[in-house]
């Protein structure tokens, strides 16, 4: 899906909104791709805080098996090209 044209027209609809709604506030990717988005691929130094976030929020929200931040974070290492 994400090589299609549907993505890119959610993703410019995602775009447009966010301009509209949130212009004083609202950062894009270049190209806007996601690749090296920073909330998506955080800086080492973040990732125990972000970790340790993300388990207590699924601990809370999630009823039944999530994965760890870490099994989060290979996949989407391996979709990081097509972002």
């Amino acid at each position: 899906m994400r090589k299609s044209a549907q993505y890119a027209a959610i993703k410019g609809d995602d775009d447009e909104i966010s301009r509209t709604h949130f212009a004083e506030s609202y950062f894009y990717s270049e190209g806007m791709s996601f690749a090296n988005s920073a909330p998506l691929f955080r800086p080492a130094e973040l990732v125990k805080v972000i970790s340790a976030e993300y388990q207590a929020q699924c601990t809370t929200l999630c009823y039944g098996p999530y994965p760890s931040w870490a099994e989060v974070q290979v996949r989407l290492l391996e979709i990081r090209d097509l972002l």
